[in-house]
C-alpha cells in the first residue's frame, strides 16, 4: 500500500520532467507498465480490501495530476496524458472508475 503510494509520487515528480526528452520515452513507458501491473495485481484482490481502496485512490489521484496541463507541455506530445490513461484502464477493468472526470473539470475551471 505504501509502496504504490511511493511509486505514485515518483511519477509526479520524474515523469514530467523526464518525459520532456524522447530518449527517456521507452524507459518511461517499461516504468508506467510496471507499475500498471502492480496496480492491477493490487486490484485483483477484490474490494473487501484496504489495498483495493488505496490502490484505487492513488491511481485516481495520479490520473488526475497528470491530465492536467501543467503536466502536458513536452515538445507536442501528451505523454503524462498516456501515463493516466495507461493507469486509469487498470482501474477500469475492475470497474472502479468514475472520480476523473469531476476532478478534471473543477482543476481545468481553476
Amino acid at each position: 500500500m505504501i509502496l504504490l503510494n511511493h511509486v505514485a509520487n515518483l511519477f509526479l515528480t520524474l515523469v514530467p520532467a523526464l518525459s520532456n526528452y524522447s530518449e527517456n520515452w521507452a524507459q518511461l513507458e517499461e516504468f508506467t507498465f510496471a507499475v500498471a501491473k502492480m496496480a492491477a495485481e493490487s486490484l485483483r484482490l477484490g474490494r473487501a480490501t484496504l489495498l483495493f481502496e488505496a490502490t484505487v485512490h492513488t491511481v485516481t489521484r495520479l490520473c488526475n495530476v497528470m491530465s492536467i496541463d501543467v503536466f502536458n507541455n513536452c515538445h507536442g506530445i501528451n505523454f503524462c496524458s498516456w501515463v493516466g490513461e495507461t493507469l486509469l484502464t487498470e482501474l477500469e477493468k475492475v470497474g472502479a472508475c468514475g472520480g476523473l472526470d469531476a476532478s478534471v473539470l473543477v482543476a481545468a475551471s481553476n
